[in-house]
């Protein structure tokens, strides 16, 4: 961002608009300027926050609809509806995969030809929003007439998934961009609320005609377009923020910071696991699930998404502080039950079906305030880190498609129902690797979550503060900041340019001298002072 959009906010705070601009372009809501009696969380809903709430949900909502089994695609060939869904998967998610990868780790480009790169840019958004369009019209449209499965459909619906998925993976950046700009306290219920919102679209889709599944493939791309305009980095309406480009540019930070890798690891396994279970429901149970029953199953996700989602906020705002590791227990004990509950599906397939959707909408809304904890805590850029995680996110799901279609073709010899028990098992060994090792409690603590009330600003101020309250060195200084962002010796010792032993000397000093004993400590040390 330019030095002008950093300071020319300032009088965000007096003009009504939600929330104020500090330093960065960030939009904060730091608890020493807000009373102490306003709540915790924001959820009144402006302007800004009414178009991040039904943006993001028309986007969300696209993407779900035509990647999921009883949305958009469903074809009468055969149960399921795999002749237009499974090619079109396919390509949507390798395309959306491999672009997001690749705009996570591309280096910054070169300054020439600034004005023609402008101009893309500015039309990259209705392009993409144009493109979905098309490809997910098409698509609907071939489902409807698909009469046999022939190698024409797959190549066609492979080509328009292709398509399809180059508007998820610039409108997955271009929303993380803009989820980056808010303080997580004034769009944390708006976020959620976008998340439950998208599986209300699924039931008008069951229950109507293919009319309403051709007027949702063309308007929700260009409602998330009309609703992302006001966001970007010119003719910017009163209450907000503006961002920069998602494409990459200008300075951008490695990627390789170990926890967004951790992330993008444990988002990997949780949704290969959760698309595993889900088409191991559909192909080796004995009988299909009632064509009838499909809208209960998306009023149940919904109903049952918001109060574990309106739960965790409660909590929040009762304690005053971030618990992101509510949002993770929660969608890996679901995950967890519609793994286990995989026997039962092949008489009982509505129970672990729905429970099993209900862990995706719960991981997807973690990872997203996870991605938005990373950016914030560890200063990355937004394109990096929603790149890295949600890349691996869209590769997970052919990978679960694929392992469970193998598995449907080994148990074409044998009963299905004496597998189910060992599919489940292997399942719930994948989910628990995750939670346990790759992305494990005590590495949320290093995004350290109650924290994350503080701008990046105003926890430098703190830093500093402390650190001249309790005689600080200036080194010790510098690495007290870097420990209050959860950093570890060894990022340390490439930053600063000093030997590992000079690190853990001053760590010991200023450990020392603020009665502390470990990082955890440290961190306490600057809650106590939020107040």
């Amino acid at each position: 961002m330019t030095e002008e959009r950093n300071n020319g906010a300032a009088g965000d705070s007096d003009s009504g608009v939600c929330g104020r601009r500090e330093g960065g372009g960030r939009i904060a809501g730091a608890p020493d300027a807000r009373s102490t009696q306003e709540p915790f969380l924001s959820v009144s809903l402006c302007g800004a926050k009414g178009r991040l709430l039904f943006g993001f949900a028309a986007f969300v909502s696209w993407t779900n609809l035509l990647i999921c089994f009883e949305g958009l695609l469903r074809d009468s060939v055969a149960y399921g509806g795999g002749v237009v869904h499974d090619p079109f998967l396919v390509g949507a998610c390798v395309t959306a995969a491999l672009l997001l990868v690749v705009a996570a780790f591309r280096r910054a480009g070169s300054q020439g030809g600034r004005a023609a790169v402008s101009r893309v840019r500015r039309r990259l958004p209705v392009i993409a929003a144009s493109a979905g369009a098309v490809c997910a019209i098409a698509a609907v449209l071939l489902s409807a007439i698909a009469v046999s499965n022939g190698p024409h459909i797959w190549f066609l619906a492979t080509i328009l998934g292709a398509g399809a998925g180059c508007f998820v993976a610039y409108f997955t950046l271009a929303w993380g961009s803009v989820i980056a700009a808010f303080d997580m306290r004034d769009i944390l219920a708006v976020l959620c609320a976008a998340l439950c919102l998208q599986w209300a679209l699924f039931v008008p889709v069951v229950l109507f005609g293919p009319e309403v599944k051709v007027a949702l493939a063309g308007i929700l791309p260009f409602l998330s377009w009309g609703c992302l305009r006001g966001f970007g980095d010119g003719g910017v309406e009163e209450g907000l923020p503006r961002i920069a480009p998602c494409t990459p540019g200008g300075k951008g930070t490695e990627c390789c910071d170990g926890v967004v890798p951790r992330l993008s690891a444990a988002l990997f396994c949780f949704a290969l696991t959760i698309e595993f279970v889900w088409t191991c429901n559909v192909v080796m149970t004995s009988e299909p699930l009632d064509e009838g029953l499909f809208w209960l199953v998306y009023v149940y996700v919904l109903g049952a998404a918001a109060l574990v989602m309106g739960i965790i906020l409660g909590l929040m705002e009762r304690w005053r502080a971030y618990r992101m590791e509510l949002f993770y227990r929660t969608a890996f004990a679901f995950a967890v039950v519609g793994s286990v509950a995989l026997p039962l599906s092949y008489h009982h397939l509505f129970f672990s079906y729905a429970v099993v959707y209900v862990a995706y909408a719960l991981i997807t809304a973690t990872m997203w305030m996870l991605a938005w904890a990373v950016m914030l805590m560890r200063k990355r850029a937004p394109y990096r880190v929603i790149g890295c995680v949600f890349g691996l996110q869209f590769l997970a799901l052919p990978c679960g498609f694929a392992a469970a279609k193998f598995m449907q073709w080994y148990a074409a010899a044998q009963a299905d129902a004496d597998l189910l028990p060992y599919v489940g098992f292997v399942a719930v060994v994948v989910l628990v690797a995750a939670y346990a090792f790759l992305l494990p409690e005590r590495v949320l603590l290093l995004l350290s979550p109650r924290l994350l009330k503080l701008s990046h600003e105003s926890l430098d101020d703190r830093c500093r503060d402390a650190a001249a309250a309790f005689g600080l060195t200036e080194r010790e200084t510098e690495i007290f900041m870097l420990l209050a962002r959860g950093r570890d010796v060894g990022y340390i010792e490439k930053t600063l340019f000093i030997s590992r032993n000079t690190v853990n000397t001053h760590r010991k000093n200023l450990y020392r001298k603020l009665g502390i004993h470990t990082q955890q400590e440290l961190l306490s040390l600057i809650e106590d002072s939020l107040g």
